[in-house]
């Protein structure tokens, strides 16, 4: 009977083995389903899949590029290579992944959207997907910083740190700002440098050797121009502007095709700015505009134009401009001496120079001398909108350039904070300044004048 009894428990025993293994079995096991997902990115379409989902992973493959079989074993890696993050590092945004493995090689990098990693088949033979799989669950972009967590996770050592394009000929302070900047891609080759709130966005077809350097000197003067700006206009309390967009919170597209560069804001309320050559001078115009708050009386909108270029040209001038300048100061050469001798009229000192060149050149407009050589003079606001009820003046037609030496002149009477006072306010020049605008802008020409 005891031996009986034994053999029972036995059966029992080897039963509920057989079903806790079967039990296992069934949760471990990959199941895929068939499905299909819309692409609206390099080429559109809809297209053919499997997926599954598998410990707190959604993966989706693509029919074409492989089988069932091999799909397991990814699935299985990529769940291994996700617990690992997750057990190492302590900076993980998401746990819950989705992953796309697609057969679209054009793309120049995997692309990271939202929470969903999109994985060209080719990374996955040609690199360790596992530094996207970093990226995505810590919601960092590549840079060197993520870079080194990626390694210290996995423990690896002595790999190179990968570059996503050529960095020939960029400097030891432009390959800084590049290792220190969070690069993303989106689907339509667009490469995103991340940073503090802001981005800068250009098309991998615009983005050469020479065009790279000049995305990391905007990249560098962007942060430290609006600093410079934000410390500025405390005195005038203007922190968000746009009408309501953050300034810390700008997105840049670079065009750099010629023509016009502007900032505007989207349908969120966000302040967009569209660079259409890649100067500092344009970025620091740009930027200014976007601490603008608005305003009721339009014919003041030159005086914001006239400041956007005080900021670039007059306030944060570049210094090999100022250089140049001062070459022209002593040049008997340069218009005939005529520079040299405008100078010696004026008191000045290193600081105030950029901007007497400039009331110079206006002067020398008015005294319908050559002024060919200086474009900005020939590039009119066209802002007209003629009276109305908070004016008393007509819209002015004047140049960037005329606007910029104007409005310099009226920080030279009122300072900043009076300036913007006016702006903000509802009244004319005359009862602000106590000057008719025909009165200010004689008295701004002679002051301009030898």
């Amino acid at each position: 009977m005891g031996r009986k009894n034994t053999i029972i428990i036995i059966i029992a025993f080897a039963i509920l083995a057989c079903l806790i293994g079967i039990l296992i079995y069934s949760k471990t096991k990959i199941k895929f389903y068939d499905d299909s997902y819309k692409r609206e990115y390099t080429y559109s379409g809809v297209f053919k899949t499997f997926a599954t989902e598998y410990n707190g992973g959604n993966y989706i493959f693509e029919s074409t590029i492989l089988d069932k079989k091999e799909a397991t074993s990814l699935v299985k890696a990529f769940d291994e290579s996700r617990k690992q993050i997750i057990k190492s590092s302590n900076k993980v945004t998401q746990e819950k992944i989705n992953v796309y493995v697609v057969h679209d090689n054009r793309l120049v990098g995997p692309v990271i959207e939202n929470d969903a990693l999109f994985l060209p088949q080719k990374y996955l033979d040609e690199y360790d997907y596992r530094y996207w799989l970093v990226q995505l669950m810590l919601s960092k972009g590549h840079c060197r910083a993520t870079f080194d967590e990626y390694k210290t996770i996995f423990n690896l050592k002595d790999i190179d740190y990968p570059r996503q394009f050529s960095t020939e000929g960029l400097s030891k302070e432009q390959l800084k700002i590049l290792d220190e900047t969070e690069l993303f891609v989106d689907g339509n080759n667009n490469y995103i440098f991340k940073g503090d709130g802001t981005k800068f966005i250009i098309n991998r077809s615009k983005l050469d050797d020479d065009t790279c350097g000049k995305m990391m000197d905007l990249i560098q003067a962007e942060a430290t121009t609006k600093k410079n700006l934000k410390k500025l206009l405390e005195e005038v309390s203007i922190e968000k502007s746009m009408y309501g967009g953050d300034v810390d919170d700008i997105t840049y597209h670079i065009e750099n095709k010629g023509g016009r560069s502007y900032a505007s804001t989207n349908d969120a309320g966000k302040i967009e700015i569209t660079l259409n050559d890649l100067t500092v001078r344009t970025l620091e115009h740009e930027l200014m505009h976007g601490f603008f708050a608005e305003y009721s009386d339009p014919n003041k909108y030159w005086i914001e134009e006239g400041f956007c270029e005080y900021v670039g040209y007059i306030l944060y001038p570049e210094e090999q401009m100022v250089e140049y300048i001062k070459q022209f100061a002593v040049d008997d050469s340069y218009d005939q001496g005529d520079f040299k001798h405008y100078l010696q009229s004026k008191k000045y000192d290193d600081n105030g120079i950029v901007k007497l060149y400039y009331d110079y050149v206006v002067n020398r407009l008015y005294q319908r001398k050559d002024v060919s050589d200086y474009p900005k003079l020939k590039e009119k606001l066209s802002i007209n909108f003629g009276a109305n009820e908070q004016s008393n003046y007509y819209g002015i037609d004047l140049s960037y350039t005329e606007a910029m030496s104007f409005t310099a002149y009226l920080l030279d009477l009122k300072d900043l904070e009076g300036l913007f006072d006016f702006i903000y306010s509802d009244k004319s020049y005359e009862e602000f300044f106590g000057k008719s605008y025909v009165e200010l802008e004689n008295s701004w020409k002679q002051s301009v004048s030898e």
